[in-house]
């Protein structure tokens, strides 16, 4: 998890210098953000071109609702396979089973990817639009499912770069369309409606992910893409699905109440939206970025080091004595964790606040309800942490608890915000509260026993499903890997 931070830190070297550092900070920035940022460059791009080219408000509110809800269920399907396939990706590298990566990423990708095609057909079905608009939101939804998904073996390749340049692959041949389009509307051309942004938009995003695929071939070349069992890994893991599923909707359910409110707009009788409180949240999540390249840089791979000194004296058979200083050091980093956390989100609030009071006479409404959200980003980008951070000490059913009830929390207090008719945004800071506080007393609980769930976690040492025999793999010559003899076992 910490991959990201030390292989940047690692090129800045002993360097102290001051310009080193900031080009350190924007490359994690990049690394971070980078991909959203520039799908958010060329979703603009698409916007104001297509403004000028005399698409009306209702055809480009239509263009930007279907992006939206491609983006959330494409999400939604990757999540609730993230979890539980990098799961699989570290155990098969930490018993260096690198056979088997290439294995289990691809079960992941066909079963997220059928997932995506048959949910989006469904769900384009019943809607009042072009047939051919349809299919290009099926296929943006699909390949949005599988672009995720694929970050998600670069990333554990430590393959940066080439997720960056996949996308900006994609951004450079949408500009070289537009600017052609362009040409050839002035010479009387096909004007930009609806169907043709989409199409534009899906092709950059497709050209991204074939630049994507074409590097897991080159990292991955000789290796066999075949199916496994995933009935092993969920028998072993079975909470990191839903945990996956659960951390996905924190994101997205009070947006889902308020598509269900008196402030919905319905665009063009297909998708509801809340246009005002939508804008918000994205701004809010936008503030995310700084708390996250911080953490990626300095806070986890402090943490790791501590984490895995503390492992690592189990691991080798230290004296109590010296475990104990390593477990007092590591619960002592972990709330100087949070706290570290919370100071930056605040100043990123703070700040975020003050420029959005710039803005309050243009965009009165979005500014009202920004101003409980970016207070809300504080606990939650703190409670993000706590999560991480019991994903960390492999507390899975804590951070289960943790995930649904925040879940739970936001969505009950998002209602009777609504019901009550109380400021929009409100619901949202009373939720991120009450997820935080659920989430600080689970890791609190966690942290105090923390000693007796070490031992407790490292007396299973059975292999995980990565690394087990299995009949389909063996058969078309994948590695045995097998297990210690009964004897040792026992000796052990």
């Amino acid at each position: 998890m910490a991959g990201i931070g030390f292989t940047l830190q690692k090129a800045l070297g002993s360097s102290k210098s001051v310009s080193k550092k900031w080009r350190l900070y924007g490359a994690a920035t990049f690394v971070v953000a980078g991909p959203w940022v520039l799908t958010l460059t060329s979703l603009f791009i698409l916007y104001f071109w297509s403004n000028h080219f005399g698409m009306t408000k209702e055809q480009r509110d239509l263009f930007f609702a279907t992006v939206t809800y491609a983006t959330m269920g494409s999400s939604l399907i990757s999540n609730l396979a993230q979890l539980f396939l990098t799961r699989y990706l570290a155990d098969a590298l930490y018993v260096k089973s690198h056979d088997r990566l290439l294995s289990g990423f691809t079960s992941i990708f066909v079963y997220c990817g059928t997932t995506a095609l048959i949910g989006s057909t469904i769900g384009q079905l019943f809607l009042p639009l072009t047939f051919s608009y349809r299919i290009w939101t099926v296929v943006l939804t699909v390949t949005l499912t599988l672009l995720w998904l694929l970050m998600i073996l670069l990333s554990a390749a430590k393959a940066y770069r080439d997720i960056a340049r996949g996308f900006l692959v994609g951004i450079v041949v949408q500009l070289i369309v537009i600017i052609t389009w362009s040409v050839w509307v002035l010479k009387g051309g096909p004007a930009p409606n609806p169907t043709r942004i989409l199409a534009v938009y899906t092709i950059g995003l497709g050209l991204t992910f074939l630049w994507i695929g074409g590097v897991v071939i080159r990292d991955f070349s000789g290796r066999i893409p075949a199916l496994f069992d995933i009935r092993q890994q969920y028998k072993c893991y079975p909470e990191l699905l839903w945990i996956g599923l659960f951390y996905g909707l924190t994101l997205w359910v009070d947006n889902i109440v308020y598509w269900f409110s008196d402030i919905q707009v319905k665009v063009s009788d297909s998708y509801l939206l809340a246009p005002s409180y939508d804008s918000a949240k994205f701004l809010t999540l936008l503030a995310f970025i700084p708390s996250f390249v911080v953490f990626s840089i300095k806070i986890e791979t402090n943490f790791y080091q501590v984490y895995r000194q503390f492992y690592d004296s189990i691991e080798r058979g230290a004296n109590l004595a010296q475990i104990q200083i390593y477990e007092e050091e590591l619960r002592t980093l972990t709330k100087k964790t949070l706290f570290r956390i919370a100071r930056i989100q605040t100043v990123t609030a703070v700040l975020g606040w003050v420029i959005a009071q710039q803005f309050t006479i243009t965009y009165h409404e979005v500014i009202e309800i920004f101003q409980w959200t970016i207070i809300g980003s504080i606990m939650h980008m703190t409670w993000i942490t706590v999560f991480l951070l019991l994903l960390y000490f492999d507390a899975r059913k804590s951070a289960l608890w943790s995930v649904s009830l925040g879940l739970l929390a936001l969505f009950i207090t998002t209602e009777i915000a609504k019901y009550m008719q109380w400021p929009i945004g409100t619901g949202y800071l009373l939720g991120t509260i009450l997820m935080l506080l659920i989430g600080l007393l689970l890791l609190n609980q966690h942290l105090k026993r923390l000693l007796y769930h070490s031992f407790f976690n490292t007396m299973d040492r059975s292999l995980p499903p990565a690394a087990q025999l299995m009949s389909k793999q063996q058969k078309i010559g994948f590695p045995v890997i097998q297990e210690r003899s009964q004897a040792g076992k026992k000796e052990e």
